[in-house]
């Protein structure tokens, strides 16, 4: 089976220490078992499988956060809630990169194996092609949208 790499990055323009504490908080409110179902969902637009319907498919999952705070950084485990036979389960690391003194990069690195062997294989490499990736960053936005929030409830907004 083909192991699949991904390296997703998004922009910030937050001070460093702000975005890093509140990602810490964000973080840790998915990590808690009553965070919000939504949050914890990954999801695909049906137009990017070019499947002529529109929609989104989202899939519930659970996630398993290590929190690494002298390296900005949180591994991360996600899984299907049920059925994790036939999604991947994704294994990386989501962390923050000072770039100045007033902007960040979220990054997540990590790694997937499509289910099913050759045969999902062949799908991820063609009809789901990016699928994996697109959820990803759908779920990265919710997290950088998060920090936006939670830092707009914490700090000055001209540390912002």
């Amino acid at each position: 089976m083909a192991v699949r790499t991904i390296e997703l990055h998004l922009p910030l323009a937050m001070a460093p220490v702000a975005a890093h504490e509140s990602l810490v908080r964000v973080m840790h409110a998915l990590a808690t078992a009553g965070a919000p179902t939504d949050r914890l969902t990954l999801a695909v637009q049906l137009s990017d499988l070019h499947v002529g319907v529109v929609g989104e498919v989202k899939i519930p999952t659970e996630m398993h956060i290590a929190d690494r705070p002298v390296r900005w950084e949180f591994g991360l485990s996600i899984r299907a809630a049920s059925n994790e036979g036939i999604f991947p389960t994704f294994e990386g690391t989501l962390c923050l990169t000072p770039v100045g003194g007033k902007a960040v990069e979220l990054w997540l690195q990590g790694s997937y194996e499509p289910p099913f062997g050759a045969i999902g294989d062949l799908l991820d490499r063609t009809v789901l092609h990016h699928a994996a990736e697109r959820s990803l960053l759908s779920f990265m936005q919710r997290i950088v949208d998060d920090v936006v929030a939670d830092a707009k409830v914490h700090y000055d907004l001209r540390i912002l």
